[in-house]
């Protein structure tokens, strides 16, 4: 009897014992994730003195006091992340952005449009609202978006933030028009030379930029990037310095050095070597496949240096990140190699010439970046940048119960809404355009630059926005059994 007692007793006290420890490792997560640090630098741009009539006062501001005025998720007191217990750590909120089934979250309508650039290819833009639904006004804010990797405008974390961001039911100064960027042989953009598309390319950028500028030239335009967006649309303002011509950015989950990045995935832990480097190099193989007849059957009249393309997508069955960058990406872009290419491209060598109010959101516990990663010592000379870092949400992830704890949404799509309203209020949105002259057969250029233009293509399309995910497009069954058993949409 006594020892049947000592037994139950001490079944219960090692019950207490785990329930504390349990409890103790449950607040360690929440806090930790809760947490949201802001960088930026010292002597923040000052904001004040530009003419508008919806200033709410009439001395000078800086940009860090606009942050912490008007984007109170991302303030000590009012703001916070609580990621779900089930979702606790960046490798399970990363994963869940391409395993969890969002086919009746955040439902949006697209208009698509065509252009035809002065490379030969096809840019396809997607509208929201569409302008046969609600026609275009004067002065309304345009939100030029950019996607992650190998995705397009039907991926959910896209639709989270527009599905708020273009609504009639969102603050006065808004809402926005979307205008999203399919990235060529992206989400069914067709590819009509043998060209796809890097994480530094700007030059589209460029294109739909002077298509918007031409479409609505009274409106004020913003950006929004994903990821290897967020690096190109950096890269972007940096290199466009004193004439870009949007007023302000947010950038989400941006890789920001792809050097040190790539160190990351080869050298990191063990699901960075064995899931995300075949994973992410898979996307892109896959990619490339789709599109391979384009290269196969390119004439002479482009230059085409993947004289081995046949051989690579006929053979190869897991290709790693590098590997797809040494053999397809470099050569076909003008890089000597993996190691060129990713010097090159990355954005965090361009935050010290961003001239415009940047808000960049990036997550500790992101296992594609990694927190070591971010440009924190550039952020903190550049006055136009505040970058706030989350303890948790994984690489764009960021999923949080909602307040009745039934259900998930996006963490982000609060402080991007408060940081791009808190802009329009405070009327911080006067920059210069690119000067649009007009060429034969409805062409239109930008002055001066006759690389840069675009020819509308008539049609009308419309798509739901809605598929399936393609941040991990790359993940197959095969790699399943390489990594456990050790063996060795359609575009038009």
């Amino acid at each position: 009897m006594w020892n049947s007692c000592n037994i139950w007793l001490s079944a219960v006290i090692l019950c207490c014992l785990m329930i504390l420890c349990l409890r103790r490792l449950w607040h360690q997560l929440q806090s930790s994730a809760s947490s949201i640090r802001l960088f930026h630098c010292p002597t923040s741009a000052r904001l004040g003195g530009v003419q508008g009539t919806h200033q709410t006062t009439g001395d000078d501001f800086t940009l860090i006091d606009l942050v912490k005025r008007e984007v109170p998720a991302l303030c000590e007191r009012t703001g916070s992340f609580r990621q779900p217990w089930w979702l606790p750590c960046g490798n399970a909120q990363t994963m869940y952005c391409s395993l969890g089934d969002f086919s009746k979250t955040d439902p949006i309508t697209y208009q698509r449009k065509f252009l035809h650039v002065p490379d030969r290819g096809i840019l396809a833009i997607d509208i929201t609202p569409p302008l046969t639904v609600r026609p275009a006004t004067d002065g309304e804010p345009i939100l030029l978006v950019l996607h992650g990797l190998t995705g397009g405008s039907h991926e959910s974390y896209v639709r989270a933030a527009l599905s708020v961001l273009t609504s009639s039911q969102t603050p006065a100064s808004l809402p926005f028009r979307a205008v999203v960027l399919n990235s060529r042989g992206c989400n069914g953009s067709p590819v009509t030379t043998p060209k796809l598309y890097h994480a530094g390319t700007t030059d589209d950028i460029r294109h739909t930029i002077l298509w918007i500028c031409h479409t609505f030239p009274t409106s004020p335009i913003f950006g929004l990037g994903f990821s290897i967006g967020a690096n190109a649309l950096v890269k972007y303002v940096g290199e466009e310095g004193v004439n870009c011509p949007l007023s302000g950015i947010v950038s989400l989950a941006n890789v920001w050095d792809f050097v040190r990045g790539s160190r990351h995935i080869e050298n990191g832990s063990w699901m960075n070597r064995y899931v995300y480097d075949y994973v992410l190099g898979g996307a892109l193989y896959s990619l490339l496949n789709i599109h391979r007849h384009i290269f196969l059957a390119s004439g002479p009249e482009f230059r085409n240096p993947l004289s081995h393309l046949e051989e690579l997508v006929g053979r190869k069955r897991f290709v790693r990140l590098r590997e797809y960058d040494d053999l397809v990406t470099s050569p076909l872009y003008g890089f000597k190699d993996a190691s060129h290419y990713y010097a090159s491209i990355s954005s965090d060598q361009f935050v010290d010439r961003v001239v415009i109010p940047c808000l960049a959101i990036n997550s500790a516990d992101d296992p594609i970046v990694g927190s070591h990663n971010l440009p924190l010592s550039q952020v903190s000379r550049s006055p136009w940048v505040i970058m706030a870092l989350t303890g948790g949400g994984g690489h764009m992830g960021w999923f949080e119960c909602v307040a009745n704890g039934f259900g998930l949404r996006r963490w982000y799509v609060a402080p991007v809404q408060q940081f791009l309203t808190a802009l329009m209020k405070h009327d911080v949105i006067a920059r210069p355009r690119p000067k649009i002259r007009s060429g034969e057969k409805g062409a239109f250029f930008e002055d001066g630059r006759p690389d840069i233009g675009f020819t509308e293509i008539d049609c009308a399309l419309f798509a739901s926005g809605m598929g399936d995910s393609k941040l991990f497009s790359g993940w197959s069954l095969d790699i399943l059994r390489k990594w456990f058993l050790g063996n060795g949409h359609t575009c038009p």
